[in-house]
Formats: C-alpha cells, structure tokens, sequence
C-alpha cells in the first residue's frame, strides 16, 4: 500500500480512540513487561476503557487538565501506558503524564518530567487486571526494517501477536515480517469475505465522505486491524 495513503488511513482512524486528535507522526508506543523483558507496545488497551467507561475518560481528563500536562506530536494520546502480564492475565500497572518544570527563577526556560497518575487514576497502587480489553496485543521485535511517518506503521524484523480476551491470554504467537505481513493479509480476506465486513464498516462509515471508492474503502479496512485480526488472525 502507498506510503501516503497508509499515513492518511492511520490519521482518520485516531478519531476513534484519540478523542478526534490527528496525527501524523510516529507514535511513542506503551510500554509491557513480557516475560521479564521490557518490550514495546504497538496496542493501546487504556483505549478501550476510556470508550467503555466515561467517567474513567473523563477522571484522566481532568487530571490531565490539573498537572497542565503536555502533548506532543509524538504521543497525541497524551500518556504512557505500563502493562505486564502475570499468570495468564493482562495488567495495567502504571501510567504517565508529561509536565512542565520550571526553574526556581521562573525563567520562561522549562524541563519537561514524566509523572505517575497510576494511584489517581485507579485509586490503587495494586495493578489493575485490563478485563475491559478484548484484542491483540502487537509487539514489534528486533531491528525497525522499514520506518513510515505515521502512528505504529513502520515495520520491524519480527513480531509477536498476544490474543487477550476479557484480560485473559488465550494465544500468541511469534512471525518474522514476511510471516507476520502473510498472515495478516489472510486474515484480511477473510475478514473481507465474511458478514462482519459490512457491519464494521457500518459502524464507522458516518466518518468518511458518501462516496467514497471502494479501493479506498478497502484499503481503510485492510489498515484497520482491530476490526478483524482478533477474530480472523490464526496464530
């Protein structure tokens, strides 16, 4: 797919889970700790609670609002996620905010500080089972082999693909590029012979023009992994 076209797809599908914020550049990724590694999370699983719980979006917002945090261009969703998985069970066990500092001459001069929410958000210092999402977990490995200027797209040696259901690990699986970019075509096709196609794409189209062509459509749909690789990919 046309670099261009793959950056333009990505920027209209963060109105979903970025509270309409587009961006156009690569994003900072979570953060997971998969068996005793720190790796790289190209998945966002808060998303999901703060479309499932609005308060909870709306308890981010304002401490967000209240620490006058920042956002860059390079994380538009304004934080950084920690995730673990402990027994089979996928955790949220941190989440940080950036902030101003400023120096004690009140300088117009600032530093900038990464903080914790965690405690404030989820009134717990314990982690927190992430049974609000249902999903695949991608984790990218090795050396980037292909950088595009745009979201999670640029394309790594390896991959790793975890399927979570309600929280709990049911399958992963680990591809080298060419098996991963296979694997996932196959997975789009039958997503694109089956039923719930048309009912994805119902569920989104009020977001793009009428008329849109099909071509784009697709391609839309193809760059759109949330809509089938839970129910498509086979590990």
């Amino acid at each position: 797919m046309n670099r261009n076209i793959k950056i333009y797809i990505f920027l209209l599908f963060s109105l979903f889970s970025l509270n309409s914020k587009l961006f156009a550049t690569a994003q900072a990724s979570d953060i997971l700790i998969f068996e005793n590694e720190t790796k790289e999370l190209f998945t966002n699983p808060l998303d999901q609670l703060f479309l499932q719980k609005e308060e909870v979006r709306n308890k981010f917002d304002k401490i967000f609002s209240n620490y006058k945090a920042l956002i860059s261009t390079a994380c538009w969703r304004g934080y950084i996620a920690k995730f673990a998985i402990k027994n089979d069970c996928l955790y949220v066990i941190d989440i940080f905010i950036t902030i101003s500092v400023y120096p004690k001459d009140k300088s117009e001069v600032f530093d900038t500080e990464k903080i914790s929410i965690f405690s404030e958000l989820f009134e717990t210092d314990i982690p927190v089972v992430c049974d609000f999402f249902t999903g695949v977990l991608t984790i990218p490995q090795g050396n980037m082999i292909n950088y595009i200027h745009g979201g999670y797209l640029s394309e790594f040696e390896e991959y790793i693909l975890i399927k979570v259901n309600n929280g709990k690990i049911i399958e992963q699986g680990k591809y080298n590029l060419e098996n991963y970019k296979n694997k996932k075509q196959q997975a789009f096709e039958r997503f694109y012979g089956s039923a719930k196609y048309n009912e994805s794409w119902n569920s989104i189209k009020n977001n793009f023009e009428d008329n849109i062509e099909e071509n784009y459509k697709k391609e839309i749909m193809e760059d759109c992994e949330y809509l089938y690789l839970y129910d498509f990919y086979e590990f």
